[in-house]
């Protein structure tokens, strides 16, 4: 019940803050952490390469951290192109980083894969 309440609390806050997802997909949770991605934000650069943003809320934190990520689907690779870090409760910004992290590998059965999987072949 209590990952219920968490995970419908966030589908509320992601669907009303500034960075709000407009089409938010459900990955996974992992205790009181969250794991969504934006349907809406698939964008394709080229065959099997696209960008996508996602949220990772971390209910005991308080905190909800926003990705713009790129995807390298044959490399298994994904690279962060920018971040923010939001208060939970109050959404206010506290970071914002615009910087680009290297490329990081991810398997199919982690979250990133699992994300990966769920753009391409959907639902």
């Amino acid at each position: 019940m209590k990952k219920f309440l968490a995970l419908c609390a966030a589908v509320i806050f992601l669907s009303s803050s500034p960075c709000s997802a407009e089409n938010l997909k459900f990955i996974d949770a992992l205790d009181d952490t969250g794991y969504y991605y934006d349907a809406d934000s698939v964008t394709t650069e080229s065959d099997g390469i696209f960008t996508v943003r996602m949220a990772v809320i971390k209910a005991s934190l308080n905190r909800m951290y926003a990705y713009d990520v790129r995807i390298v689907y044959a490399n298994r690779t994904y690279e962060i192109l920018s971040s923010k870090i939001l208060s939970y409760d109050t959404r206010a910004i506290l970071e914002v980083d615009n910087s680009r992290r290297p490329p990081q590998k991810f398997s199919d059965k982690s979250e990133m894969g699992q994300m990966v999987h769920l753009i391409i072949y959907g639902d």
